[in-house]
């Protein structure tokens, strides 16, 4: 059952969100899903197709991002937890609650600050702390983890032809770009005076990066968490290819945890792509029936 979403809109603290909605069967559990740092709700469509309505699959678009990049802050991940929260509150949870990437820490602190919120939590290639040196430039290990990223946020792009261009070329894409995926990804832009860029305030990611890499309590969520959660991990990185993003010594020091690892996947396919979008939908599936 694989469906075009719908286009919803929640009121939050006098803000409006933006979210997609790929509806399930009569009678399916519904999912909040949480995007990544530079993402937006786009990138859960290949989750949805894999469930085959076997869920309600709700992506919000956070703070500065997707249909909500002109709401403006305060940012942070805890200001998008409380906004997850509210988004659950008004489809009636609790829920199970997803998130890739920088929307694993959002959908831990949603079960930190609003633990009545969450019904379980799946994360995927996200949410244990990034390896930061002792005594490191914050802002130099932003560039490092982020700097292509930022590149990319930073240009206008003549049309949706050199955005797509870049991205069929980028190393984590190198088995090629899917007919779903392209759309998601050129759900990204937004038409300007000259040309297209994303739908993304650089201003929200810097400060979210430094959070991701800096703040105590975002870095500890996962350790203070309760309960074990499922973690799904790439082997490779956000260039597709080794050091993984989660590291052997943090998955080792983590051992309550449920890890499901992907073979052959990046940072980005094991959410959007072939192998790892089952792997992701199955998660999904165990949690919604737990």
């Amino acid at each position: 059952m694989a469906t075009r979403p719908e286009f919803l809109s929640f009121d939050v603290d006098g803000a409006t969100l933006g979210a997609l909605r790929w509806p399930g069967i009569d009678g399916a559990a519904t999912v909040v899903a949480v995007h990544g740092i530079t993402a937006n709700a786009w990138s859960w469509d290949p989750i949805a197709h894999h469930l085959a309505g076997g869920a309600h699959l709700v992506a919000i678009d956070l703070r500065g991002r997707g249909r909500s990049h002109e709401v403006p802050g305060p940012h942070g991940i805890r200001r998008y937890a409380d906004d997850v929260a509210a988004v659950i509150e008004q489809l009636g949870g609790p829920l199970v609650v997803a998130g890739h990437s920088m929307g694993a820490f959002v959908a831990l602190m949603t079960a930190e600050r609003h633990p009545a919120a969450v019904k379980d939590l799946v994360l995927v290639d996200g949410g244990a702390p990034i390896d930061v040196d002792d005594g490191a430039d914050i802002d130099a290990a932003l560039e490092m983890t982020l700097g292509p990223a930022l590149e990319r946020l930073g240009k206008t792009w003549a049309d949706r032809t050199s955005y797509y261009s870049m991205w069929s070329a980028h190393p984590a894409f190198a088995e090629g770009i899917s007919i779903d995926l392209e759309r998601n990804l050129l759900a990204d832009l937004v038409e300007v005076d000259d040309g297209f860029r994303t739908a993304v305030d650089v201003a929200a990611v810097r400060h979210d990066g430094r959070e991701l890499l800096a703040d105590a309590e975002v870095r500890a969520l996962l350790e203070m968490h309760p309960a074990p959660v499922t973690i799904i991990r790439a082997p490779n990185g956000l260039l597709g290819a080794p050091p993984p993003l989660i590291s052997d010594d943090v998955v080792a020091r983590h051992p309550r945890h449920r890890w499901i690892d992907v073979p052959d996947t990046n940072h980005y396919t094991v959410l959007m792509g072939p192998r790892g979008g089952p792997v992701v939908a199955d998660t999904l599936r165990a949690a919604i029936a737990a």
